[in-house]
């Protein structure tokens, strides 16, 4: 792991240096008894004393300077002791469960897979906040804790129920939006590359494998099986896959499709 300059009291304080540092406080917050750093690139008093504070907890410093030198010991000891067991990129939804107040009623409801007309339409939305990135030995990984968001974008054509059938088909398109970005999270926690720039490449190709790739084909695979909800044959079938799926944090498919 190396720095430009230095970082906290007295430093030069560069962003891209400061952001590096404040990435890599970050997984040890817990233990530091501090609060979890914007990475924002500003080298304020809730930086310099999180470094204070590490130096103090980890370093054993009697007398910490507040400041990580280029080469220094306080560097060195980030680069080689990577985020604990637990802190990782995760993913979360709000809502859980979709309500008929969650959809949006319009004129004409057109499934933009297949081109058909449908009562309800439901899709996903999401977030992968910018937590900088980290050191781990010589190699870049994304910042930690972080969160994947997932919310619905979802429409109702006006005037018709939702009744609990048509609620459980549209409530699988939604979980598959959660299950994917949480099979995302995990690919983001454990990425690796020797440059910020081969970094970003990584998760530009990981959010269009899984993302824009993977989602498609499940959606498409379920609305065939289930004819958008009026086969309940399959439509109990995917159900009860995506319950399996949801239950198991670490489930990296679901009836044979990858996540």
């Amino acid at each position: 792991m190396s720095i430009t300059a230095s970082v906290g009291l007295g430093g030069k304080n560069t962003v891209a240096d400061t952001r590096l540092i404040q990435a890599s406080i970050n997984p040890h917050v817990k233990a530091l008894g501090v609060d979890l750093l914007e990475v924002d690139g500003k080298c304020g008093p809730l930086t310099r004393g999180a470094i204070k504070r590490y130096q103090q907890v980890f370093l054993k410093m009697t007398s910490p300077d507040s400041r990580v030198d280029p080469g220094g010991q306080t560097v060195q000891h980030m680069a080689n002791n990577p985020a604990p067991a637990g802190v990782v990129v995760s993913a979360s939804r709000l809502p859980v469960k979709l309500k008929a107040g969650d959809f949006l009623q319009v004129p004409v409801v057109m499934d933009p897979a297949d081109g058909t007309v449908q009562d309800a339409y439901t899709a996903f939305e999401y977030e992968i906040f910018d937590k900088g990135a980290r050191m781990t030995g010589t190699d870049y990984a994304f910042g930690v804790p972080n969160e994947i968001e997932v919310w619905p974008n979802a429409q109702v054509r006006i005037g018709v129920t939702l009744d609990a059938g048509l609620l459980a088909h549209e409530q699988f398109h939604y979980d598959v939006g959660f299950v994917v970005c949480r099979a995302l999270a995990h690919q983001l926690t454990i990425a690796r590359a020797p440059t910020i720039g081969g970094l970003i490449a990584q998760l530009n190709s990981l959010v269009d494998l899984h993302i824009k790739r993977r989602v498609k084909l499940i959606q498409r695979r379920y609305d065939i099986d289930t004819q958008h909800g009026a086969n309940a044959k399959y439509q109990r079938i995917w159900l009860d896959r995506m319950t399996a799926c949801i239950a198991n944090p670490t489930a990296n498919q679901i009836g044979g499709f990858w996540l």
